[in-house]
Protein backbone atom coordinates (compact mmCIF):
# COMPACT_ATOMS: atom_id res chain seq x y z
CA UNK A 1 0.00 0.00 0.00
CA UNK A 2 2.86 2.40 0.80
CA UNK A 3 4.33 1.72 -2.65
CA UNK A 4 1.10 2.75 -4.32
CA UNK A 5 1.57 5.47 -6.91
CA UNK A 6 -0.38 8.51 -5.80
CA UNK A 7 -2.01 10.28 -8.71
CA UNK A 8 -5.21 12.14 -9.43
CA UNK A 9 -7.74 10.53 -11.74
CA UNK A 10 -7.99 12.18 -15.12
CA UNK A 11 -10.23 15.16 -15.02
CA UNK A 12 -10.83 18.11 -17.25
CA UNK A 13 -12.35 21.53 -16.81
CA UNK A 14 -14.72 22.95 -19.37
CA UNK A 15 -14.29 26.64 -19.80
CA UNK A 16 -14.24 29.02 -22.69
CA UNK A 17 -12.88 32.50 -22.23
CA UNK A 18 -15.76 34.62 -23.44
CA UNK A 19 -14.98 37.79 -25.32
CA UNK A 20 -16.30 40.94 -23.72
CA UNK A 21 -17.94 43.00 -26.43
CA UNK A 22 -19.04 46.57 -25.84
CA UNK A 23 -22.18 47.13 -27.88
CA UNK A 24 -22.39 50.51 -29.62
CA UNK A 25 -18.70 51.17 -28.87
CA UNK A 26 -18.57 53.59 -31.76
CA UNK A 27 -21.43 55.59 -30.25
CA UNK A 28 -19.63 55.79 -26.91
CA UNK A 29 -16.41 56.84 -28.56
CA UNK A 30 -18.17 59.48 -30.64
CA UNK A 31 -20.05 60.94 -27.66
CA UNK A 32 -16.93 61.09 -25.48
CA UNK A 33 -14.91 62.60 -28.34
CA UNK A 34 -17.51 65.36 -28.66
CA UNK A 35 -17.32 66.09 -24.91
CA UNK A 36 -13.53 66.21 -25.07
CA UNK A 37 -13.57 68.51 -28.09
CA UNK A 38 -16.12 70.77 -26.48
CA UNK A 39 -14.55 71.12 -23.06
CA UNK A 40 -10.82 70.44 -23.38
CA UNK A 41 -10.08 74.01 -24.46
CA UNK A 42 -12.67 75.62 -22.20
CA UNK A 43 -11.67 79.14 -21.18
CA UNK A 44 -12.47 79.69 -17.50
CA UNK A 45 -13.21 83.18 -16.21
CA UNK A 46 -14.68 84.69 -13.10
CA UNK A 47 -18.03 84.82 -14.88
CA UNK A 48 -18.31 81.09 -15.77
CA UNK A 49 -16.76 79.41 -12.69
CA UNK A 50 -20.12 78.02 -11.55
CA UNK A 51 -20.99 76.60 -14.98
CA UNK A 52 -17.43 75.18 -15.34
CA UNK A 53 -17.77 73.30 -12.06
CA UNK A 54 -21.07 71.86 -13.26
CA UNK A 55 -19.34 70.66 -16.47
CA UNK A 56 -16.55 69.05 -14.42
CA UNK A 57 -19.13 67.33 -12.20
CA UNK A 58 -20.94 66.00 -15.26
CA UNK A 59 -17.74 64.64 -16.82
CA UNK A 60 -16.80 62.94 -13.52
CA UNK A 61 -20.23 61.29 -13.43
CA UNK A 62 -19.69 60.00 -16.96
CA UNK A 63 -16.31 58.55 -15.98
CA UNK A 64 -17.79 56.95 -12.83
CA UNK A 65 -20.64 55.43 -14.80
CA UNK A 66 -18.15 53.83 -17.20
CA UNK A 67 -16.04 52.43 -14.32
CA UNK A 68 -19.08 51.16 -12.38
CA UNK A 69 -20.17 49.19 -15.40
CA UNK A 70 -16.64 47.80 -15.79
CA UNK A 71 -16.63 46.59 -12.17
CA UNK A 72 -20.05 44.99 -12.59
CA UNK A 73 -18.96 43.08 -15.70
CA UNK A 74 -15.71 42.02 -14.00
CA UNK A 75 -17.61 40.57 -11.03
CA UNK A 76 -19.89 38.60 -13.31
CA UNK A 77 -17.00 37.48 -15.52
CA UNK A 78 -14.89 36.32 -12.55
CA UNK A 79 -17.68 34.46 -10.75
CA UNK A 80 -17.13 31.13 -12.59
CA UNK A 81 -13.41 31.34 -11.74
CA UNK A 82 -14.18 31.97 -8.06
CA UNK A 83 -16.56 28.99 -8.00
CA UNK A 84 -13.88 26.79 -9.57
CA UNK A 85 -11.22 27.97 -7.08
CA UNK A 86 -13.57 27.25 -4.15
CA UNK A 87 -14.08 23.69 -5.32
CA UNK A 88 -10.35 23.12 -5.72
CA UNK A 89 -9.73 24.57 -2.25
CA UNK A 90 -12.22 22.13 -0.73
CA UNK A 91 -10.46 19.22 -2.43
CA UNK A 92 -7.06 20.42 -1.15
CA UNK A 93 -8.43 20.66 2.40
CA UNK A 94 -9.61 17.08 2.15
CA UNK A 95 -6.10 15.96 1.15
CA UNK A 96 -4.66 17.95 4.09
CA UNK A 97 -6.62 15.67 6.45
CA UNK A 98 -4.33 12.85 5.33
CA UNK A 99 -1.14 14.96 5.17
CA UNK A 100 -1.54 16.35 8.73
CA UNK A 101 -1.17 13.05 10.64
CA UNK A 102 1.70 12.03 8.34
CA UNK A 103 3.54 15.31 9.08
CA UNK A 104 2.98 14.78 12.81
CA UNK A 105 4.28 11.21 12.76
CA UNK A 106 7.29 12.12 10.64
CA UNK A 107 8.05 15.00 13.01
CA UNK A 108 7.91 12.69 16.02
CA UNK A 109 10.21 10.20 14.31
CA UNK A 110 12.66 13.02 13.53
CA UNK A 111 12.68 14.06 17.19
CA UNK A 112 13.39 10.48 18.21
CA UNK A 113 16.17 10.23 15.62
CA UNK A 114 17.80 13.44 16.87
CA UNK A 115 17.52 12.22 20.49
CA UNK A 116 19.31 9.00 19.56
CA UNK A 117 21.94 10.95 17.62
CA UNK A 118 22.43 13.31 20.56
CA UNK A 119 23.01 10.39 22.93
CA UNK A 120 25.48 8.93 20.44
CA UNK A 121 27.36 12.25 20.13
CA UNK A 122 27.51 12.63 23.93
CA UNK A 123 28.92 9.09 24.12
CA UNK A 124 31.64 10.08 21.63
CA UNK A 125 32.44 13.19 23.66
CA UNK A 126 32.74 11.21 26.92
CA UNK A 127 34.92 8.63 25.17
CA UNK A 128 37.24 11.20 23.60
CA UNK A 129 37.52 13.69 26.47
CA UNK A 130 40.20 11.85 28.52
CA UNK A 131 42.40 11.53 25.43
CA UNK A 132 42.50 15.32 25.07
CA UNK A 133 42.79 16.20 28.75
CA UNK A 134 39.39 17.87 29.02
CA UNK A 135 36.10 17.22 30.81
CA UNK A 136 33.11 16.11 28.75
CA UNK A 137 31.02 18.83 30.40
CA UNK A 138 33.36 21.45 28.94
CA UNK A 139 32.39 20.53 25.37
CA UNK A 140 29.30 22.26 24.01
CA UNK A 141 27.23 20.20 21.59
CA UNK A 142 27.03 21.71 18.12
CA UNK A 143 23.42 21.33 16.79
CA UNK A 144 24.61 20.51 13.28
CA UNK A 145 26.23 17.31 14.65
CA UNK A 146 22.66 15.96 14.94
CA UNK A 147 21.90 16.40 11.23
CA UNK A 148 21.45 13.29 9.09
CA UNK A 149 24.27 14.46 6.83
CA UNK A 150 26.78 14.57 9.73
CA UNK A 151 28.52 11.18 9.86
CA UNK A 152 30.78 9.91 12.63
CA UNK A 153 33.99 10.74 10.78
CA UNK A 154 32.99 14.39 10.43
CA UNK A 155 31.63 14.63 13.98
CA UNK A 156 34.72 13.03 15.57
CA UNK A 157 37.00 15.36 13.62
CA UNK A 158 35.08 18.45 14.76
CA UNK A 159 34.84 17.26 18.37
CA UNK A 160 38.61 16.71 18.39
CA UNK A 161 39.16 20.23 17.07
CA UNK A 162 36.92 21.69 19.78
CA UNK A 163 38.66 19.68 22.49
CA UNK A 164 42.09 20.86 21.36
CA UNK A 165 40.90 24.46 21.55
CA UNK A 166 39.41 23.93 25.02
CA UNK A 167 42.61 22.26 26.24
CA UNK A 168 44.78 25.07 24.88
CA UNK A 169 42.55 27.63 26.58
CA UNK A 170 42.69 25.75 29.89
CA UNK A 171 46.47 25.39 29.74
CA UNK A 172 46.89 29.06 28.93
CA UNK A 173 44.64 30.01 31.85
CA UNK A 174 46.50 27.65 34.20
CA UNK A 175 49.86 29.11 33.24
CA UNK A 176 48.58 32.66 33.60
CA UNK A 177 46.97 31.79 36.96
CA UNK A 178 50.26 30.44 38.29
CA UNK A 179 52.12 33.52 37.06
CA UNK A 180 49.67 35.99 38.61
CA UNK A 181 49.43 34.01 41.87
CA UNK A 182 53.19 33.83 42.38
CA UNK A 183 53.64 37.49 41.46
CA UNK A 184 50.88 38.63 43.83
CA UNK A 185 52.22 36.52 46.69
CA UNK A 186 55.74 37.79 46.06
CA UNK A 187 54.58 41.37 46.68
CA UNK A 188 52.28 40.29 49.54
CA UNK A 189 48.99 40.88 47.68
CA UNK A 190 45.89 38.67 47.79
CA UNK A 191 45.89 36.89 44.38
CA UNK A 192 42.24 35.79 44.40
CA UNK A 193 40.65 39.02 43.01
CA UNK A 194 43.25 39.10 40.25
CA UNK A 195 42.63 35.45 39.37
CA UNK A 196 38.92 36.23 39.09
CA UNK A 197 39.70 38.96 36.58
CA UNK A 198 41.95 36.57 34.70
CA UNK A 199 39.11 34.05 34.40
CA UNK A 200 36.91 36.80 33.00
CA UNK A 201 39.38 37.27 30.14
CA UNK A 202 41.60 40.08 31.41
CA UNK A 203 45.11 40.27 29.94
CA UNK A 204 47.96 38.88 32.10
CA UNK A 205 50.32 41.79 31.51
CA UNK A 206 47.59 44.26 32.40
CA UNK A 207 47.00 42.45 35.71
CA UNK A 208 50.69 42.37 36.59
CA UNK A 209 50.94 46.09 36.00
CA UNK A 210 47.74 46.66 37.99
CA UNK A 211 49.24 44.70 40.91
CA UNK A 212 52.30 46.95 40.75
CA UNK A 213 50.08 50.01 40.86
CA UNK A 214 48.20 48.64 43.84
CA UNK A 215 51.45 47.91 45.69
CA UNK A 216 52.76 51.41 44.99
CA UNK A 217 49.49 52.91 46.13
CA UNK A 218 49.58 50.83 49.31
CA UNK A 219 53.18 51.92 49.98
CA UNK A 220 52.19 55.54 49.56
CA UNK A 221 49.27 55.15 51.98
CA UNK A 222 51.57 53.41 54.46
CA UNK A 223 54.09 56.22 54.11
CA UNK A 224 51.44 58.84 54.78
CA UNK A 225 50.15 56.84 57.75
CA UNK A 226 53.65 56.60 59.22
CA UNK A 227 54.09 60.34 58.86
CA UNK A 228 50.84 60.91 60.74
CA UNK A 229 51.95 58.44 63.40
CA UNK A 230 55.25 60.25 63.82
CA UNK A 231 53.42 63.51 64.33
CA UNK A 232 50.97 61.90 66.74
CA UNK A 233 53.73 60.06 68.64
CA UNK A 234 55.13 63.37 69.79
CA UNK A 235 52.32 63.61 72.32
CA UNK A 236 51.59 59.90 73.01
CA UNK A 237 52.76 57.83 75.96
CA UNK A 238 52.61 54.07 76.65
CA UNK A 239 51.19 53.08 80.03
CA UNK A 240 52.20 50.13 82.19
CA UNK A 241 49.17 48.20 80.88
CA UNK A 242 50.41 48.40 77.30
CA UNK A 243 47.98 51.12 76.21
CA UNK A 244 49.16 54.14 74.25
CA UNK A 245 47.44 57.32 75.47
CA UNK A 246 47.27 60.77 73.89
CA UNK A 247 48.84 63.05 76.53
CA UNK A 248 46.86 66.03 75.26
CA UNK A 249 43.38 64.49 75.33
CA UNK A 250 43.79 61.40 77.51
CA UNK A 251 42.31 59.30 74.68
CA UNK A 252 43.48 55.69 74.31
CA UNK A 253 45.09 55.67 70.86
CA UNK A 254 45.89 51.96 70.60
CA UNK A 255 46.31 48.82 72.61
CA UNK A 256 47.94 45.43 72.12
CA UNK A 257 46.15 42.06 72.26
CA UNK A 258 47.40 38.55 71.52
CA UNK A 259 45.04 36.43 69.41
CA UNK A 260 45.26 32.86 68.07
CA UNK A 261 43.57 32.78 64.64
CA UNK A 262 42.55 29.64 62.75
CA UNK A 263 41.75 30.14 59.06
CA UNK A 264 42.34 28.75 55.59
CA UNK A 265 45.35 29.88 53.60
CA UNK A 266 43.21 32.12 51.41
CA UNK A 267 41.42 33.59 54.45
CA UNK A 268 44.77 34.27 56.12
CA UNK A 269 45.99 36.08 53.01
CA UNK A 270 42.82 38.16 53.05
CA UNK A 271 43.17 38.99 56.75
CA UNK A 272 46.81 39.95 56.27
CA UNK A 273 45.91 42.26 53.38
CA UNK A 274 43.10 43.84 55.41
CA UNK A 275 45.32 44.57 58.40
CA UNK A 276 48.05 46.05 56.22
CA UNK A 277 45.52 48.16 54.36
CA UNK A 278 44.12 49.54 57.60
CA UNK A 279 47.50 50.14 59.32
CA UNK A 280 47.11 47.36 61.90
CA UNK A 281 50.51 46.17 63.12
CA UNK A 282 50.99 42.41 63.62
CA UNK A 283 53.78 39.88 63.93
CA UNK A 284 54.07 36.11 63.81
CA UNK A 285 54.38 34.41 67.20
CA UNK A 286 56.08 31.02 67.11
Amino acid sequence: MLNEIIALPDYSVDYKPSPIVINNISGLQSAIAQYVARYSDLVITEDNVKETKQVRSGLNKLKKALDDRRKEIKREYNQPLRDFENEVTKLKCSIDKAIGPIDTSLGELEVQRRDRKEQHVFALIHEMAPNYGVEAAEIELDPHWLNKTSNDKKIISEIASVMKTVKETKDKLATATTMVTKYAQAVDVDPIPWIDQLKQGQDVQYLLEAIDRQVESAKEREHQRELKQQVAAAHQQETSSGKIVDTDTGEVVSLTRTLRITATKDQMWGLSSYMKKNGIKFEAVM
